[in-house]
C-alpha cells in the first residue's frame, strides 16, 4: 500500500491510499490467478482516547475483480 494523501482534523483521518497486491490463494470463490492488481482506497478513521474506535472504507473492488479477470473488461 502507497499512501497518497493523509489529513486529519479532529477525531477524525483520512487516508487515500493505492493498494496493489497478487492473488497468491483463493478469493471470493475464485481459484489463485497469479494475476496482479491495483486500487484506490480512501479510509476513515474515528479516534476515541488514541484508538481507532472507527473505521469506513471505500475501494474499487469492481476494479479489482476485472484486473483478477472475473468481471469482463480486465485481465
Amino acid at each position: 500500500m502507497t499512501i497518497e494523501d493523509m489529513i486529519a482534523e479532529d477525531d477524525r483521518v483520512a487516508v487515500r491510499l493505492t493498494s496493489h497486491a497478487i492473488q497468491t490463494g483463493p478469493f471470493m470463490n475464485l481459484p489463485p490467478s497469479g494475476k496482479a492488481y491495483t486500487i484506490g482506497e480512501i479510509h476513515i478513521f474515528g479516534i476515541r482516547d488514541g484508538k481507532v474506535s472507527e473505521h469506513w472504507h471505500q475501494a474499487d473492488f469492481m476494479g479489482m475483480m476485472r484486473q483478477l479477470g472475473a468481471m469482463p473488461g480486465g485481465g
